[in-house]
């Protein structure tokens, strides 16, 4: 799944690998968790939305990458067997 979206941001970024290293650094946090998370990083001026965090983390756990716990907090799918494919976000600074 390619996600291509613009804003104030130049370059590409993958914002699935952003996310899986955030549940990597976590071991177990909430989708809105991540997207705070994102939000303190530097290189999203323009801001990602919940919804575009939101659309990721799904296609991350369709593809059996990520499971949600009974917490509702996501985890790594150790016994994940799907290839992750690459989510990219397109930022250009204006």
């Amino acid at each position: 799944m390619v996600i291509m979206m613009t804003s104030n941001f130049q370059g590409e970024v993958d914002l699935g690998r952003i996310i899986l290293q955030i549940i990597t650094d976590y071991r177990a946090i909430t989708t809105i968790e991540i997207w705070y998370e994102i939000g303190e990083d530097d290189r999203f001026d323009g801001g990602i939305t919940r919804a575009e965090v939101t659309e990721v983390v799904s296609e991350l756990e369709k593809q059996n990458i990520i499971v949600k716990g009974k917490d509702d907090k996501w985890n790594i799918n150790s016994s994940g067997t799907q290839r992750f494919s690459r989510s990219r976000v397109s930022r250009n600074q204006g």
